[in-house]
Order: structure tokens, then sequence, then C-alpha cells
């Protein structure tokens, strides 16, 4: 298999948080982090939260026909999930959905999913599937919303990284005033005895929000993604 093909088929299932966590790593640490997905290759199949993300709209209360009560219950997204997601995946996206269904319903404000979907380009005809399902809007305030269903919490400059990324593919043309949201469903971190951190188990759900000062520019962002293409090229030929 040629090259190109690697990486494209690596592409394919490389999440786009992961992505970030490149992006937030030191240069020098990069080909490690990024070695892992080059095993988990050779591996076979990856677990994903694919099967919670194609129901987000339905969880976020996305209106479906005519009937403007008629929001999904969390029956409905349980068989939703059955059919979606493979068997070793379906207990943990089930445990996320739940957790996500509790955090917004009851809404105030209406949930959408009728906007273009974007993709993360990182290369010419190379590109990772960003997962922003839904948007929201509250009276005159509107905005895209991520779904982080992990356990392992956001940390340092890895939430403003993960909504700069959203806001340059996202925020133009009739969504030019929208802002950008992360819905954080991991877990509070465990201190250990001895100063040791590691996730919890009870999930912590929260909304992050990017502040515009924290914008991290489209050429910064550009100059981090050639980097971390570079080196999966290289990495490729390890699969």
């Amino acid at each position: 298999m040629s090259q190109k093909k690697k990486i494209a088929g690596l592409l394919q299932r490389y999440p786009f948080v992961d992505f970030a966590v490149a992006i937030a790593t030191e240069r020098v640490q990069r080909k490690n982090v990024l070695r892992t997905y080059v095993d988990r290759e050779r591996k076979g199949r990856w677990k994903s939260y694919k099967g919670l993300r194609s129901l987000v709209p339905d969880i976020a209360g996305v209106q479906r026909g005519l009937d403007p009560s008629a929001r999904a219950d969390f029956s409905t997204i349980e068989k939703g999930l059955v059919s979606r997601c493979h068997r070793d995946d379906l207990a943990f996206n089930t445990e996320a959905a739940k957790c996500l269904f509790d955090f917004l319903r009851p809404a105030s404000m209406d949930a959408y999913d009728d906007h273009p979907r974007a993709s993360l380009r990182i290369a010419p005809d190379r590109t990772i599937l960003m997962g922003v399902e839904h948007y929201v809007v509250d009276g005159e305030r509107a905005a895209f919303r991520y779904v982080h269903p992990r356990k392992e919490r956001l940390e340092g400059h890895l939430p403003d990284i993960l909504m700069s990324l959203i806001h340059h593919n996202y925020v133009r043309d009739d969504y030019a005033d929208f802002e950008v949201e992360i819905i954080d469903l991991s877990c509070e971190p465990v201190i250990g005895p001895r100063g040791g951190i590691k996730p919890g188990e009870i999930r912590a759900p929260r909304i992050l929000r990017l502040d515009p000062s924290d914008l991290i520019s489209r050429e910064d962002l550009n100059e981090q993604a050639d980097h971390i293409y570079s080196l999966l090229m290289e990495l490729s030929e390890e699969i």
C-alpha cells in the first residue's frame, strides 16, 4: 500500500480531539504521541463514540417534523445507539449519552442541526472530521457546540485549541456572529495520596466557552498542523 493511502486511512479514523492534543504537545514530544495512533492502526478497530456523535442533535433536542414538541426521549436514543454502535462500544456510548441527555434536558434554548458540516483540512485532499453536530440559539445569542464525550478532562490550552479550530472552520458567512462552546462530559481528576493524578469515574459535565482574547490565529494553527502532518507521513511508514 502506498504511503498516501496509508495516511489517508489513518486520518479517516484520527479523532479531531486527538489532533488538538497533538497541537497542544511540545514539538519534541509530538512524534511519540502520534506513534500511539500508528500502533492503534496496526491493532485494528478503534473504539469510538461515533454512535453518540450521530445522535447528538436528537439528544440536544433538535426538533423533527412538524410537531415542535416532538423531541426524542432517552428510550429512543438508546434504540438508536444499539443500531449504531459496535457491541464493544455500546456501554460507554450509552453511559455518555445519558449524561449528556440529563445535562441538556430540559433546555430553555432551541437547538438546530441545519448548518453545513466542515472537516479540518490539514493537507491537500487530507481532512479530519470535526464532529460539530449542532448549534443553539438563546435570544440574540447563538453558539456552535462540540461534545467531548471522553472521561479524560480537557486541561491547559487544549479547550482553546479545539474551539479555535472550530471557530476558523465554522464561524463565517451566515454564522459569522456565532460563539463556540464545548460540552465537556469528562470526570474531575482524582489526586492520589502521593500527588499522582488520574481520571475520575464520575462525570462532571460543564460548558466551556471561547473567550475572544484566547482565540488562536489561523496562521499559528496552520503551522502546527503542517508539522503534525509531516510527522504522520513519516510514521505512516511504520503501518
